[in-house]
């Protein structure tokens, strides 16, 4: 009871608003804006305006359906607001190579160029998306043999190609896992802060709860922490400001105890 297939936390997460706050911390974790989960662990899916890419990102193919139905005042991307009126499933690279490089062409030109990269790459492989795009400008000149983007084979060769590179070499090698917040709060805290500014956003915190209690499949639950969060964030949030700061989250007492207590989690 309570399990809801995804398309239902779509609708529950548009709802709460929660898209913009968070789409930072997604983006550059390689998740989907609308679950926050990997955008590999499952097929993904692009927007389309009659027939055409409205933009470079990518969502899960059900959340992608789902926004398309829920969204209010017109379908639109959560990340760069470009309307859209249909959405395209991704092909599986393995069994048909020629469709999914058709399908993540961005501009239809037969050739992927840096800036589509990050996106497609991110979207179809486990990779450290950080270091690839540290390193990805180097990596484009040297598969960019023609000097118009990289082909199809260039792509996808099974020896040469860029893709076998990033699998040989990018593939995230350990498990990126999250600190427990029952023992080690501040620990916590930091593995969400991904840019080091000693504060949280609402809606950063409740990403980082819907991970680290995997609530993205459970609308009874996402809708308690929603209200627990909601119920005590005016009471340590004093300046309205919309941010904690760690020790407003750490302290004894703070915000995370609050949350611990209201959300019944622990021995």
């Amino acid at each position: 009871r309570g399990l809801v297939e995804k398309q239902d936390l779509v609708e529950l997460l548009v709802h709460m608003r929660l898209l913009d706050g968070a789409q930072k911390q997604a983006i550059a974790c390689a998740e989907c804006v609308i679950c926050f989960d990997p955008l590999h662990a499952e097929p993904a899916g692009v927007l389309t305006q009659r027939g055409r890419r409205t933009c470079r990102h990518f969502l899960h193919h059900r959340c992608a359906l789902q926004l398309k139905e829920s969204s209010r005042g017109g379908p639109h991307c959560p990340i760069c607001r470009r309307n859209f009126d249909s959405v395209l499933k991704i092909p599986d690279v393995e069994t048909d190579g020629a469709a999914w490089f058709k399908a993540v062409d961005l501009d239809g030109d037969h050739a992927l160029q840096e800036c589509e990269l990050l996106e497609v790459l991110s979207a179809q492989l486990p990779v450290d998306s950080r270091r690839l795009e540290q390193e990805l400008p180097a990596l484009f000149r040297k598969w960019n043999v023609s000097g118009a983007g990289i082909t199809q084979d260039g792509m996808l060769h099974p020896q040469r190609g860029l893709m076998w590179h990033i699998r040989k070499e990018f593939l995230k090698t350990a498990s990126d896992s999250i600190p427990d917040i029952l023992q080690d709060k501040e620990a916590w805290f930091d593995h969400f802060d991904h840019d080091r500014s000693q504060s949280l956003e609402k809606a950063e915190i409740v990403r980082a709860l819907i991970k680290t209690f995997k609530l993205s499949a459970d609308r009874d639950k996402l809708e308690h922490m929603r209200g627990v969060v909601d119920g005590v964030w005016g009471v340590f949030d004093t300046d309205g400001n919309g941010t904690i700061d760690k020790d407003e989250f750490v302290l004894r007492d703070n915000l995370a105890d609050t949350i611990i207590a209201n959300l019944r989690i622990g021995p």
